[in-house]
Formats: structure tokens, sequence, C-alpha cells
């Protein structure tokens, strides 16, 4: 009798200890993509993955509190480097953002790439930009509040430290403040090349420079509008948003989280 006590508390144990595998194995498969972020644990997965154009695309979630939300910016550069803006010359405040070259291609070309789950999940978020007055070569810098879904990076967000003339446009970010060298900073292609990547950020030099990150030692550039770099998209979903592990096809990566 106690041979077959024995031998079913042992059977209930293996099935209780299967189960609690099978539950934590579950908590690893998904999680909330707050959980992610860079400025929540340093150590952990930044990595998720969004389809754009039917295609798996790298993000890495920068922040869990970018005005209250989550922050993902795309871990490799755009293909196709693009102009800033139209130049026009002196007078025409041709680096002031809203409306230019760039944003209007984030907010429709590209927004429309991304899945239509992808495209409800994603916020309008309030975001600070330098005001037309302070394009000019002024000693004025005003911001305003414009209501974006997809945008770019600001000066301010990832070099406030150095270059405190800056407009205070969003907030710093951990993840470039934090590092000292600006390597983290450069913006790769897929095939390891590099190039500049534009900022949302006036160059205030003349009014037809905006800024760029330069793809030789993280610093802030100052290139002419309609000079062709690369875009690195930025946006914000909810903190609670859940993310999975899933195969998508590549056996480097093995199973990746993914917003689907």
């Amino acid at each position: 009798m106690k041979k077959k006590m024995t031998l079913v508390l042992s059977i209930i144990c293996i099935i209780c200890s299967c189960i609690a595998c099978i539950q934590i194995s579950g908590l690893e498969q998904k999680t909330e993509i707050k959980n992610l972020a860079y400025d929540f644990k340093k150590s952990a997965d930044h990595m998720v993955y969004i389809k754009e154009n039917g295609k798996y695309e790298a993000y890495f979630v920068l922040s869990n509190d970018y005005y209250g939300k989550t922050l993902l910016m795309r871990y490799y550069l755009l293909d196709e480097a693009r102009k800033f803006n139209i130049y026009e010359g002196n007078g025409a405040c041709d680096a002031y953002y809203p409306d230019s070259l760039m944003d209007k291609f984030l907010s429709k070309d590209f927004y429309n790439s991304l899945s239509p789950k992808m495209r409800d999940i994603i916020l309008d978020m309030n975001i600070d930009v330098a005001t037309k007055e302070s394009v000019k070569p002024e000693p004025v810098w005003d911001t305003e509040k414009i209501k974006r879904k997809i945008f770019l990076l600001s000066a301010y967000e990832i070099e406030k430290d150095e270059y405190s003339y800056l407009p205070d446009e969003g907030t710093i970010l951990k993840y470039f403040s934090e590092v000292d060298d600006r390597t983290n900073r450069i913006g790769y292609y897929k095939n390891g090349e590099t190039n500049l990547y534009w900022l949302r950020t006036p160059g205030k030099l003349r009014e037809f420079n905006a800024t760029a990150v330069s793809d030789y030692n993280g610093h802030i550039a100052y290139p002419q509008v309609d000079s062709k770099y690369a875009v690195r998209p930025i946006f914000c979903v909810e903190g609670n948003t859940l993310v999975f592990k899933k195969d998508i096809g590549d056996k480097k990566l093995g199973k990746v989280y993914v917003i689907e």
C-alpha cells in the first residue's frame, strides 16, 4: 500500500512539475513590450520585429517612458536615402520639420508600409519640435507641439549634455546619453554599411541646414536639407502591448519577439 501511495505521489509531483514548466515556458513566449525597453532593464532582449511591406524588420525598444508611452526605433536604416526637404534658400525656413518632405514621407508612405494592425497600434503623439521662428539664425529657441504617429529623433534626445544650445525637443534618452563614445548612435544598413541619418531638429547655422547623426563618430552634423541621407523612423505604442516569440524563418535569429 505504501509503495502504491509513493508511486501515486511521485506521478503527481511529475505532473505538477510539467505543468509548471509549461506555464513558465508560456510566460517566456510572451510579454508586455515595456519589459523590453532599454531604460527598464538593460540586460533584456530589446528587439522586436514588425512587418513592413509584408517582411519582418527589427526595432529597438528605446524607452518605456517617452511621454508616458513606449518608444520604438527602427534598428537598421531604411534602404532608400532621402532629402529632408526642398531647398528654397534664405527666408524659406527649409529646415522646419512640420510638413517637410521627410515629415510627409513618414506620415504617409512609410506609415502605409506597415500592416493594418500595426497602424492601429501606433499612437498619435504630441511631440515637441522647433518653431519656424527658431529655424532662423537668431538667438530664439522656442518649441511647439505637433501630433504625429511616425517621426524622427531630435538632437536634444541623443546629445543634450554637449549641445545645450539645441531646443528641448522631446526627452533625453538613456540609451544615447549613457554611452560616452557615441558609437551606439551610428546608423547601419543591413549590409553593415553606415550613413548619416536625419533628425527633426533644425541646424540653426542657416535656415536650410537641418541636423543628422554622423556615420563617422556619432556627432551631430548639419547637412543642407536637399542632401540625401538615411531615414530612421521612431514611433510609440502602449506599454502593455503584448509581444510574442515566433520563428520568422531566420535560422540565425531563432525565435524572436514580434508584434502581430
